[in-house]
């Protein structure tokens, strides 16, 4: 059914089932990332934020286009509080964006990097007058995007990057954010799913009590 609508958006569209405006897209990435919206929001308001903030969202052609120096998948630009994402075409052609996770490019992976950037948006809100590191809101965004994977997807990342969990908050650092992204996420997951962490975790992250300057 998504890959008949194709034709290209004049204007901004309001999701149907979210409080998002998307624009720069055609209808099939618009209802992949208001269905990513809808499942972002539902799954970090069971962990204790507030959603009910209207997102800016734009679906770039051309990883070029974006305002981060170097090709990426999506980021959360503060400034103007709007989430930028690659359309699933450049993601699909891969050959400036590289393989995250070691995986070749698919709509579900694509789908958790849009859940990814989604959450940065919604943990800027929650959090803008607690002064968190990078690695908190990192480590927010990657449990997020690992939690609305399929069971397969999420298996076949955690079997292809055998690292283990974060021991304690000195180990989750920006340099080993930096040189290890993927590292990073794994150990982020394994971390977040052991019984003591979990909801109780990121209520303290957002409480300013984990991983803040």
């Amino acid at each position: 059914m998504l890959s008949c609508l194709s034709a290209i958006a004049e204007e901004p569209l309001v999701c149907p089932n979210a409080n998002a405006t998307v624009s720069g897209m055609n209808k099939t990435d618009f209802i992949m990332v208001c269905d990513a919206v809808t499942d972002t929001a539902k799954l970090m308001s069971s962990l204790g934020f507030n959603t009910s903030a209207h997102l800016e969202i734009e679906i770039l052609d051309d990883a070029s286009r974006s305002l981060h120096p170097i090709p990426i998948i999506g980021l959360f630009n503060t400034k103007v509080r709007r989430v930028e994402i690659v359309d699933y075409a450049t993601h699909l052609a891969g050959t400036r964006l590289g393989r995250p996770f070691g995986l070749n490019p698919s709509r579900e992976l694509h789908f958790s990097f849009i859940a990814h950037e989604v959450s940065h948006a919604y943990t800027h809100e929650n959090t803008r007058f607690t002064r968190l590191l990078t690695v908190a809101h990192e480590y927010i965004a990657y449990v997020v995007q690992f939690s609305v994977m399929s069971a397969e997807l999420r298996k076949s990342i955690l079997e292809r990057i055998d690292v283990p969990a974060f021991n304690n908050d000195e180990e989750i650092s920006e340099v080993y954010l930096n040189l290890h992204p993927s590292y990073f996420a794994v150990k982020s997951w394994r971390h977040y799913i052991k019984p003591e962490n979990g909801k109780t975790y990121i209520n303290a992250i957002l409480n300013g009590e984990q991983l803040c300057e």
